[in-house]
């Protein structure tokens, strides 16, 4: 009996000590409207390609920050530099669903409304890197509908893409494994108001009708809107840390935001994609509530402001629950960030 104790007894221990089984790669998809040199969502790239835990199946560009032509060279450009060419590029969206471009849109951020052909990136273009022959919507069903409840969403700009996809298919929201969204402002909430008009956030004023469609549509959401995003603030001495090493990602960060801190050491960039790229990987850095919100789809004053509220309201019954992100622990949140993007990049995956 007393050898039975003991043999069960060694068992325990070095069952304890073993390490736990490495957990399979988060499946994601990577939505952006992409601009270089690198604004948020390149940056929030940057984090995901340095972050083991993740498996990019692919990305699918959306017109936003720039037409969807530059979206397209700029994110090729990136995947060659960085040497992680097997990632598959797939057009998307060149509009919004409805929503036409105004005297305003051309005197703010974006160029959505404009489908220019794209200028040369920093370097040159993508030599070898090509864009995928099958269109992002195609691919974002296809990609989904194969592997039920597995896949998650990144998106980054304006929802077009994945309204595009739901009105496709009709299993598909209930088929994506979640949706992490960078996208709106909670007036209701601390530091809710809008980037683009007083009270709309740029990606959902882009495509309301899109930004309605999905958040209506019942897929897990996690939310990152400018509230969060207010408070998350990449200073000079975060830029000194990342320049300090010396990698494909950090030599194009230094070449491309060093000449703005050396004549403004002074300056702050809100990160916005960065948030929600960070929430993949270690959500519990980031405190969320959990609200109905919904979309103002309506031309007029409040055409793409996002409203949540704990409860639904008279004129938001289509409004559906979800997890909205209010702050984060800044100390932890910027020292992971700078880790995984100082990261050197694993050739060829």
């Amino acid at each position: 009996m007393q050898r039975v104790r003991a043999c069960a007894l060694l068992l325990a221990v070095l069952t304890a000590a073993a390490p736990a089984a490495a957990q399979p790669a988060q499946k994601i998809i990577f939505d952006t409207d992409f601009a270089f040199p690198p604004q948020d969502d390149a940056m929030a790239l940057f984090f995901v390609l340095g972050s083991p835990e993740l498996e990019v199946l692919g990305i699918t560009t959306v017109a936003g920050n720039r037409s969807l032509n530059i979206a397209n060279a700029d994110v090729l450009k990136i995947l060659e530099v960085t040497g992680r060419t097997t990632i598959p590029v797939y057009q998307g969206a060149a509009a919004p669903l409805m929503h036409q471009g105004s005297e305003w849109d051309t005197k703010r951020h974006g160029g959505w409304y404009a489908n220019e052909p794209s200028r040369e990136p920093p370097g040159g273009f993508a030599k070898t890197k090509t864009l995928e022959s099958q269109g992002a919507v195609d691919y974002l069903v296809k990609t989904v509908m194969q592997q039920p409840g597995q896949v998650t969403i990144l998106a980054l700009g304006p929802l077009t893409n994945i309204a595009m996809a739901m009105r496709m298919e009709p299993r598909f929201a209930a088929s994506v494994k979640q949706l992490v969204i960078m996208g709106g402002a909670i007036a209701s909430l601390v530091d809710g108001g809008g980037n683009h008009t007083p009270n709309a956030e740029f990606n959902f004023y882009v495509d309301p009708e899109a930004a309605q469609v999905v958040l209506r549509s019942g897929i897990p959401i996690v939310l990152s809107p400018l509230n969060v995003s207010r408070k998350a603030r990449f200073t000079k001495a975060s830029y000194d840390k990342i320049v300090a090493a010396d990698t494909p990602v950090t030599r194009l960060i230094r070449d491309n935001l060093g000449p703005g801190y050396k004549d403004r050491p002074d300056r702050i960039a809100l990160m916005y994609d960065q948030v929600a790229a960070v929430t993949l990987v270690a959500p519990q850095l980031i405190k969320t509530v959990e609200l109905y919100v919904d979309v103002d789809a309506n031309p007029g004053p409040n055409y793409g402001v996002s409203v949540g509220a704990p409860q639904p309201w008279p004129g938001g019954e289509g409004a559906r629950k979800m997890q909205v992100q209010t702050d984060l622990e800044w100390d932890k949140f910027i020292q992971l960030y700078i880790e995984r993007v100082t990261r050197p990049q694993p050739a060829g995956k």
